[in-house]
């Protein structure tokens, strides 16, 4: 009875989660899909539980056949026959062979996807093999070959065991009274022993076929060996260890034979010694061989050494990332968008993103959160047709229901349960819209939603903040939203999502499912009753796709008068050979893009990257779940597809060293890149910028896109000088692809934390935010430095937010507009384009002298004029009283140089902001003496 109370809960806890998932899965359509891992796990069960009894079962016989012809015993004491020795023992076989079977049971996977394996149509550079084979076949074949080594030595054991029972079992059996007795029984053993070397040597044998066949996979798995400068066989690998591999195979191979040689020549010489052989030569050709390779012929040589190696890495992890086909080009930016560029580009300037998705979180939770129920998660970019007008960029966000944020006393089992059960509307903004108080202008709000785009159903039983399992179609009544008047709306789920509790066999189901008994005894469920559970979207992704990795970031998207969820899918693999490691992958393929209802919970899976083998395999797995093109989305909703964030960050964490192509300039690292950095909190540290999704039209192109966009500098930490920007395109018919412009080499283009420094060496700036926070306890905060392609050139753009210290919402109070000569600080974005503009156009000497630039030319004057009060005096030779030497002016800037390094050093970018001014003006005086 104990037992039994021990093991019920063991065997009911599963078999209740699998019921209920299975009427879960069956509720969105994708049983098969569910059953089918279920099926294949247990055939794959089923065929590993057969293969090891039945090898177990014949040793056994085998084992048991041999007996002691010496020995004279009664009829009665006569032993059994091995036969039915064999059967008796029989069930002692079924525990090993039952765990021998979940192991093969539990990579159902694996052989899926070797049955339907999809080839990739490339091969690998060293063997030749198609690279399917190592994503779908070399899995498959090391886990046969590692549960084959584990049932041959458990089964050895067994055999070693039953020969030696038997053999001191028949040894019992004589009576050694006299000389000539113990005599007989001595040779009682002999034919145990004959028969154990015969068996066991046609198991070590098999056991040596085996080690024979993992050298030879070990050859394969030399292409994704982790060397000292590339992934995959280097030159070393190539000439030491293959070859020494090879060897290994025909020794360990030999030695398979002249242990099944033992069975005739009865001997272990030449076993031993091919053992021997096979040992030494392991620790000799794996161990010491590769060794003086490396030492003596790579290390002192190693570029020319790798070259060709290191050229597969290149080539291969590129194309294993999506990088192969990168459009890159170089671009040589004006200092300032020329006037006529400002003009022609004005609608990408008046789309700019200002606000910060932070500063945005919190305004949204503040004003738009109207009851402490609701909840944003996130702010997403996205781009929508407003008022008639083109598609501009906007940020949006669900408003969700977090039933953790009700009064203690209100968490009631019937108000998180059955009340409070949805979620309401979202609220959108456009990216650059701000109101006279510095608060974002909504295009979408309030409850029920207002504005536009249009929402019909606003109601969210499944999002990102939706944990909980919730109960629909009851007697009571569902909270809709609060009414102005104080009366709460009420409302009826109508959707086809959910799984039935209106039986008393289901209620049972879930109330064990969830270890909660009120399902079963509350008066409030009726036949029509269903339970929504699993509601988190990237939860339930997974569960229904769990071969797939998920983008951490999936968005709202509003279409059709709906709220529904787009989230990007990828499939990954660590087969491709030659290619970097990225964590466990080095394969990345954003091939599937899942859409879910908001209101109902539907999903569907749509193929993106139909030349995708990994996806392609999948789909043949899979048919029904992975049926749908991404031309079969709607276009309402394929409109809102959008390069994905993950891949991208990816994509460039590999591409800002795979950039560089040369093998030289590969080995050297010397132009390595890293994430530009800015500062986000006001006096905090430096930090990477983050992708942003912005609307702009790059250089040499003709149209505005919407493009995930990330500026990067040189990977030393003393450098951050821009080099590079790298775009991933997400407007067809570009979609999926990324573009990189390089900046020239041999010049500064200023990087945003740069332009942070000096924005806080500006005296004018500084004195207006030194206005801003006085008297009132406010506080500076810092939007996103964001760099914007303008033409044949950029702006930097950031905006500054105040908060008061007492408050949570930050209002959006100044913009600052940056160029590489040039920083303005006014009230709203219109006023610092305007006066940027206007002093570009009237030709203004710059704020900003930019090292090596040629600055903006200044219009002649028409006549001679004398000397005014506040005119830049003349310069004065050299040696007149109170104007520094040359040998002065050098020490100066040195001074200032040095100076400027410290500053920088300890992060005090306004004092290196300073320093560089007073370089600046040194160098200037030191050219104006000496004429050069």
């Amino acid at each position: 009875m104990v037992l039994l109370f021990i093991v019920a809960p063991l065997i009911f806890g599963p078999l209740v989660a699998f019921l209920t998932d299975l009427l879960w899965f069956r509720s969105l359509g994708f049983e098969n899909v569910y059953l089918l891992r279920y099926q294949a796990g247990f055939w794959a069960f089923v065929a590993f539980f057969l293969a090891f009894f039945v090898f177990s079962a014949i040793n056994l016989y085998f084992a048991l056949r041999p007996r002691a012809r010496r020995i004279v015993v009664d009829e009665e004491s006569r032993p059994a026959g091995a036969l039915a020795l064999t059967l008796r023992l029989l069930p002692l076989l079924l525990i090993p062979s039952f765990f021998f079977g979940l192991v093969g049971g539990g990579e159902w996977d694996v052989i899926l996807r070797w049955l339907n394996g999809v080839a990739f149509g490339q091969t690998d550079p060293l063997f030749g093999r198609d690279i399917g084979f190592y994503f779908f076949t070399l899995p498959f074949l090391e886990f046969v070959r590692g549960w084959l080594l584990a049932a041959i030595v458990l089964t050895a054991i067994g055999v070693v065991v039953v020969y030696g029972t038997r053999g001191a079992a028949g040894i019992a059996v004589g009576a050694a009274e006299t000389p000539k007795d113990l005599r007989d029984v001595g040779r009682m053993a002999l034919p145990y022993v004959g028969a154990a070397r015969v068996h066991l040597s046609i198991l070590a044998a098999l056991f040596l076929v085996l080690v024979s066949a993992g050298y030879l996979l070990d050859q394969f798995g030399l292409l994704f060996r982790q060397e000292a400068v590339l992934t995959g066989a280097g030159y070393t690998s190539v000439n030491a260890r293959l070859p020494a591999l090879t060897i290994l195979t025909v020794l360990v191979g030999a030695a398979a034979l002249l242990a099944l040689a033992n069975v005739f020549v009865r001997t272990l010489w030449l076993l031993g010694g091919a053992l021997g052989l096979s040992l030494v030569a392991s620790v000799l050709l794996l161990g010491v061989y590769p060794g003086l390779v490396q030492t003596f012929l790579v290390n002192p040589d190693p570029v020319n050494r790798e070259r060709p190696y290191l050229e597969r890495h290149i080539q291969a992890t590129r194309a294993a990332y999506g990088l192969a086909n990168i459009q890159e080009s170089s671009f040589e930016p004006d200092v300032d968008p020329a006037p006529p560029e400002l003009e022609e580009f004005s609608s990408d300037l008046t789309s700019v993103r200002l606000w910060d998705w932070r500063r945005l979180l919190d305004v949204y939770q503040q004003i738009q959160g109207l009851r402490q129920y609701y909840a944003f998660n996130d702010v997403d970019v996205d781009r929508y047709p407003l008022d008639g007008d083109a598609e501009g960029p906007v940020m949006l966000s669900a408003r969700e229901l977090d039933v953790t944020r009700l009064p203690r006393e209100a968490r009631t089992w019937q108000n998180q349960h059955l009340v409070y059960t949805h979620g309401f509307g979202a609220v959108l903004t456009e990216v650059g819209a701000v109101t006279p108080e510095g608060l974002p202008r909504m295009a979408l709000r309030d409850i029920p939603p207002q504005g536009q785009p249009a929402v019909e159903q606003p109601r969210i039983y499944y999002g990102e903040l939706t944990g909980n399992y919730v109960i629909v179609g009851t007697t009571q009544d569902e909270f809709d939203f609060a009414r102005g008047e104080g009366l709460d709306a009420a409302f009826r789920f109508t959707g086809t999502g959910g799984v039935s509790v209106g039986g008393l066999w289901d209620r049972l189901l879930f109330a064990v499912r969830f270890g909660d008994g009120n399902m079963l005894v509350t008066p409030q469920l009726t036949s029509e009753s269903r339970v929504l559970f699993h509601r988190d979207i990237t939860e339930r992704a997974r569960l229904v796709a769990p071969f797939l990795t998920f983008d951490s970031d999936p968005y709202l998207v509003i279409a059709d008068g709906q709220l529904w969820w787009m989230h990007d899918a990828y499939t990954t693999g660590s087969g491709y050979p030659y290619s970097q490691y990225r964590g466990a992958a080095n394969y990345w393929r954003n091939s599937v893009k899942v859409v879910t209802n908001a209101y109902d919970g539907s999903m569907t899976f749509y193929v993106v990257d139909e030349k995708d083998p990994v996806v392609g395999t999948l789909r043949a797995i899979y048919p029904s779940l992975f049926g749908k093109s991404i031309e079969e989305m709607p276009a309402s909703i394929r409109a809102h597809v959008r390069y994905p964030e993950d891949l991208f960050r990816v994509q460039v964490d590999i591409f800002q060293t795979f950039h560089m192509t040369d093998p030289q300039e590969f080995y050297n690292r010397g132009d390595q890149w890293r994430l530009a950095t800015e500062i986000v909190e006001q006096g905090g540290q430096p930090a990477a910028i983050e992708p942003y999704y912005i609307t702009a039209t790059l250089p040499d192109s003709d149209r505005r896109e919407f493009i995930l966009f990330v500026p990067m500098t040189p990977a030393a930490t003393d450098r951050d000088n821009m080099v590079a920007w790298i775009a991933g395109r997400a407007d067809p018919p570009d979609y999926g692809r990324l573009r990189v412009l390089r900046f020239p080499k041999d010049r500064l283009i200023f990087g945003p934390l740069q332009i942070e420094a000096r924005i806080e060496a500006d005296s004018a700036i500084r004195q207006q935010l030194t206005l801003l926070t006085a008297g009132a306890g406010a506080n500076v905060i810092r939007g996103n430095l964001l760099v914007i392609p303008v033409g044949q050139s950029f702006l930097y753009i950031e905006p500054l937010f105040v908060q008061a210290s007492q408050g949570r919402i930050p209002e959006l109070k100044r913009v600052i507009l940056a160029t590489q000569d040039r920083i303005v600080m006014e009230d709203s974005f219109e006023d610092a384009l305007a006066r940027l503009h206007s002093e570009i156009a009237a030709g203004l000497p710059p704020t900003i002298p930019v090292p090596g630039a040629t600055p903006s030319p200044t219009p002649a004057p028409t006549a001679t004029a004398a000397p005014t009060a506040g005119a830049t005096p003349q310069p004065t030779p050299a040696g007149s009283p109170g104007v520094p030497t040359v040998e002065e002016l050098i020490r100066q800037a040195s001074e200032h140089f040095d100076a400027a390094q410290a500053a920088y050093a300890a992060g005090d970018f306004a004092e290196y902001g300073r320093q560089l001014e007073l370089l600046e003006q040194t160098l200037a005086n030191l050219k104006a003496i000496t004429g050069q």
